[in-house]
């Protein structure tokens, strides 16, 4: 018995050692016809009914490592994406490999009369993968921010990624892959919303900074909200991760930030007088982390508890606001308040849904904030001022 299982053994092992040979030898003569997509950038062209699409590319082939020995940018104008495509492989001679590519920038023009047009193809072609970061460009055209020269050691697609990857310990933008907004666009009693991409001063140059979000109505752009409060879009969104809650700051007492450790939000539809309400409730983990002022007590009991329902009412407010901005700015159910509807009462979900966006205007929504102070960093006391040692 043994000796026929290891002849088995032996034969599958040979016949996939056979096909993985096989198969490297043909990617690696393939690759070597192709030019490698790191990022894509959409804007509108100069003429009317025109889209100019702006590819990054990396030379070399092999792993990334290689992949960043240099890269480029092929730019051109059309009206479908897939005739601009195909006149690309048509004027380089080369076919294009999207299985690289990181990350999507779209103009805000672009965004605002309707982003399916312009990646319905890339959803729908069978070379392409929607396991891609998309972006809004905030002000730039997306080929400026794509064209951007502060990573000079890499493409800046391949940094956007890694910088997208660390988002969660920021949570100053969502971070939205190609199938989830597509998935979102779709689906009823939630809004789509993307992250924004923009360039700031550096000294180096401009830099590309990722914060804030873009509101849309189904695919269509409608507006955006800033940083700041894209960190409490994602609390009721129960998308946070990381980050840091501040209390007050330089010479505005406490001066007191807070590590977020875990957060998790409930989403919670309620029937009061035959009339849907949502109730929301965070609970949030903290360490502190800084504190500028020495009168702040953090080491006692009492005092925790002091800075816990402070930064509660804070949270709340917070969370109050961009309710109101979403309802009433944009009336725009980003949260997915309609989602959860949908789950908990599907009855009344069909005689709301069709007007979804004006009842959401509507909507009562309760939030209630739960932080609790864990600890401190290594540090228990803080550092005691001139006037104080005097």
């Amino acid at each position: 018995m043994s000796i026929k299982l290891g002849a088995k053994l032996l034969t599958v092992m040979l016949s996939s050692l056979m096909v993985l040979s096989l198969t490297g030898c043909w990617n690696y003569r393939e690759i070597e016809k192709m030019t490698t997509i790191a990022g894509i950038a959409i804007d509108k062209g100069e003429k009317e009914g025109e889209i100019r699409l702006t590819l990054e590319t990396v030379d070399g082939s092999g792993g990334q490592d290689v992949l960043m020995v240099g890269y480029s940018h092929i730019s051109l104008t059309g009206e479908t994406m897939f005739d601009i495509v195909r006149r690309m492989i048509a004027e380089t001679g080369r076919k294009l490999y999207w299985a690289h590519a990181k990350v999507i920038i779209l103009s805000q023009d672009i965004a605002r009369e309707g982003a399916a047009k312009v990646i319905d193809w890339y959803i729908r072609d069978t070379e392409t993968r929607a396991d891609i970061h998309i972006l809004v460009s905030k002000n730039e055209n997306a080929a400026d921010v794509l064209r951007s020269d502060s990573y000079m050691d890499m493409p800046l697609s391949f940094k956007l990624n890694e910088m997208l990857d660390n988002e969660k310990l920021f949570s100053s933008a969502p971070v939205m892959e190609l199938f989830d907004f597509s998935d979102t666009v779709n689906t009823p009693g939630i809004s789509s919303i993307l992250p924004l991409i923009y360039l700031k001063e550096h000294e180096k140059g401009k830099m590309a900074s990722i914060g804030g979000l873009a509101v849309f109505d189904r695919d269509r752009m409608l507006g955006t909200i800033s940083e700041e409060d894209t960190k409490y879009v994602l609390f009721l969104r129960d998308e946070i991760r990381g980050g840091v809650l501040t209390l007050g700051g330089y010479n505005h007492p406490p001066g007191i930030s807070l590590e977020i450790v875990r957060s998790k939000t409930k989403v919670e539809p309620v029937l009061v007088d035959g009339e849907v309400e949502i109730r929301v409730k965070t609970h949030t983990t903290t360490f502190i982390d800084e504190a500028q002022e020495n009168m702040v007590d953090f080491l006692s009991a009492k005092g925790r508890v002091e800075l816990e329902q402070r930064m509660e009412e804070k949270m709340v407010k917070e969370m109050e606001k961009v309710i109101q901005i979403a309802q009433k700015q944009y009336q725009q159910d980003i949260f997915g308040f309609g989602n959860q509807i949908h789950k908990k009462f599907p009855k009344l979900w069909k005689r709301l849904e069709p007007d979804w966006d004006e009842q959401f205007s509507r909507l009562k929504v309760t939030v209630q904030a739960d932080v609790l102070i864990k600890g401190t960093a290594s540090t228990k006391h803080p550092l005691k001022m001139e006037e104080e040692i005097q």
